[in-house]
């Protein structure tokens, strides 16, 4: 997963109403400090690597929230975590293929 991705996955995540802003997905969702987000909307951030220990938290998270929500709005949780998953993938793709 790419920074661009994430910061998508956090709008996601707020569209829905689960976190209201970035510093508190930073450190809620992310469980790193509040200028997470900040730091992958500056110069080539976008492009950088999300670590794994992040992705799994925030995978980790969502599975917890589905479980306590609506079916309805469980179901777009799930949905996010596939487009995490797809996101993975591809980034793993491009890291073969430049490696």
């Amino acid at each position: 997963m790419y920074g661009h991705q994430l910061i998508a996955t956090f709008e996601r995540i707020r569209a829905l109403g689960l976190t209201d802003s970035a510093q508190s997905f930073s450190t809620r969702w992310c469980g790193r400090g509040e200028d997470l987000l900040r730091d992958y909307t500056r110069r080539d951030g976008a492009t950088a690597r999300v670590s794994s220990e992040t992705v799994g938290r925030i995978r980790a998270r969502l599975a917890e929230a589905a479980k306590l929500l609506p079916a309805d709005v469980a179901a777009q949780v799930y949905e996010i975590d596939a487009s995490i998953e797809r996101d993975l993938y591809v980034a793993d793709l491009l890291g073969r293929r430049w490696a």
